[in-house]
């Protein structure tokens, strides 16, 4: 399957949600670039755990990519979650319930996408270590965010976030971003061997992608 058609068929789950859903369910998947990168890494066995996974929009292109995967998502807004589970059905397992603390399988795959800004930073280690530890060997985790330090788009960056928590679009304690360094040292402290690469095609956000692989 062609990977135009694997986003056409996951976002037809989201058709009986409206047409509003459904488009944004299609333009997610098919413009996100930290989507493409996700699927690049997936093998044809094993758990791919999604962390703030709302409607299940990268579980479901997931499933029509690999399909032989096994799908994990939870994520903080009930609501949301509840969206995800009637168009996701029995083909993933979502929860309600905060990273932080909520039980989390082993997986192979971890992402993580825009999520940890909205934790203080030492709540996004104390994350992060959690999420290391649900790592099989071998194991990779995908954390998104913005990064500071990288001008005009960090600023930008951090008062749309900033917005978005203030009006309750976003659910969080605040905005907490952090410079590219820091992040990839918390990571590689952790045991992971980290790249960070660019994560922004398309938009004016200083987006960073991280790919720690556990040995």
């Amino acid at each position: 399957m062609s990977a135009d058609d694997a986003v056409e068929r996951a976002a037809e789950r989201y058709l009986a949600a409206g047409r509003f859903a459904h488009g944004f369910a299609r333009g997610k998947m098919a413009g996100d670039p930290a989507y493409a990168r996700v699927l690049s890494l997936l093998q044809p066995e094993g758990t791919l755990l999604d962390v703030g996974c709302g409607e299940g929009h990268l579980l479901a292109l997931a499933r029509e990519t690999v399909p032989s995967l096994t799908l994990w998502g939870v994520d903080h807004d009930a609501e949301r979650v509840r969206r995800g589970r009637e168009a996701l059905g029995d083909d993933a397992e979502l929860h309600t319930g905060d990273a932080r603390d909520h039980e989390l399988p082993r997986a192979t795959v971890i992402a993580v996408l825009d999520v940890l800004h909205y934790m203080t930073p030492d709540e996004q280690d104390r994350t992060l270590a959690r999420l290391v530890d649900a790592l099989v060997p071998g194991g990779t985790l995908l954390v998104r965010d913005g990064e500071t330090g990288a001008g005009w788009r960090s600023t930008l960056t951090t008062l749309s976030e900033r917005l978005a928590v203030g009006t309750g679009r976003h659910k969080g304690d605040g905005v907490w971003f952090r410079p590219r360094q820091e992040m990839v040292r918390v990571l590689e402290d952790l045991g992971l061997d980290v790249d960070a690469e660019a994560c922004s095609d398309g938009t004016p956000f200083a987006n960073v992608l991280y790919i720690g692989r556990r040995a």
